[in-house]
């Protein structure tokens, strides 16, 4: 298990790179550039090649890249060209909204996919089945800021019971702080939700249609001690490969939930700094979510143990 999580991280290490040095690319071929932006609206084209020299942005591509490769080994991203402030400080002031908004998106996918999944699969073929098996396919045809739109003008307009925009820190106490996330997560988990109950469904079928559950019904014992301690572990590798998807899907999500909810964190900050050509913010933004799914992966991996003992051993 330790063998199979480190080679998890080595091989991650190559991904990261391409991915920086992608991101990099693809900002860079995009017209214009932060030194027109910074040097204003009546700046001359040798006030505009002056503030490019001053950025760095006359130099190549790759020297540019390597440039910022060895600030970040160095731990030092850079700072952002439209403020004093550096990568380290911008992300760390939005990384917790975006952080919140994550666990309780996750936390509604659980509780809402996986107990719709497992009741489809102890009754399949159902009304009941066929019934969670279409409003699943509805959630995952929306796009979440469409389900946004539909929630805020019933719960935060017509009938204010939440908050439309905003955001309360945790600080603030549990309640303002749940209270200004509840709609955007709803939101955002409407999609993985679903795609977890299809999963979980689809597993847990075929797991209970296998030898080994009907001698456990045979000897008698009770259907949710089959379900839970047979049925879910034996169909638990399927389901946590899922979930550990959905967790890229969240952090996709958060970048126009955010914004319709005007929430401060990455997703927001992810679009600004894309229309103010703020490179460095930019990769560092890719950077923090990029090893956060990495992580999420690692977790995804070592999880394997559980359910198969093969792997942990």
């Amino acid at each position: 298990m330790v063998n199979l999580i480190a080679k998890r991280i080595v091989s991650a290490i190559p991904m990261l790179l391409f991915v920086s040095f992608f991101v990099y690319a693809l900002v860079d071929l995009v017209p214009g550039d932060a030194a027109t932006q910074l040097a204003g609206d009546n700046a001359g084209p040798e006030q505009i090649e002056q503030t490019r020299q001053a950025l760095g942005l006359d130099q190549p591509l790759i020297v540019r890249y390597i440039e910022w490769l060895g600030g970040v080994l160095t731990g030092d991203p850079g700072s952002s060209l439209y403020s004093s402030q550096t990568v380290v400080q911008v992300i760390g002031e939005r990384l917790p909204v975006t952080l919140s908004l994550t666990v309780v998106t996750m936390a509604i996918v659980v509780a809402v996919g996986l107990p719709a999944g497992i009741i489809a699969a102890v009754r399949p073929s159902s009304w009941l089945d066929r019934g969670l098996t279409v409003l699943s396919s509805v959630a995952m045809a929306v796009p979440p800021f469409i389900v946004a739109l539909a929630l805020v003008i019933p719960l935060a307009i017509l009938s204010p019971i939440f908050p439309a925009t905003g955001y309360a820190p945790l600080a603030d106490g549990v309640g303002a702080w749940l209270q200004h996330l509840i709609l955007p997560s709803i939101a955002i988990a409407a999609i993985s939700a679903a795609e977890l109950a299809r999963q979980t469904r689809a597993s847990l079928v075929d797991v209970l249609g296998r030898d080994f559950i009907r001698t456990a019904r045979a000897k008698g014992l009770l259907q949710r001690v089959i379900v839970g301690k047979h049925g879910l572990k034996n169909a638990g590798v399927p389901i946590v490969t899922v979930l550990g998807l959905q967790v890229s899907r969240v952090l996709a999500g958060a970048v126009t939930v955010e914004f319709v909810f005007a929430l401060p964190g990455l997703g927001t900050l992810a679009v600004d700094s894309v229309f103010s050509r703020d490179v460095p913010v930019i990769l560092g933004i890719v950077m923090v979510c990029a090893v956060f799914i990495v992580m999420i992966n690692v977790i995804v991996d070592a999880s394997y143990g559980y359910f198969n003992p093969r792997v942990r051993a």
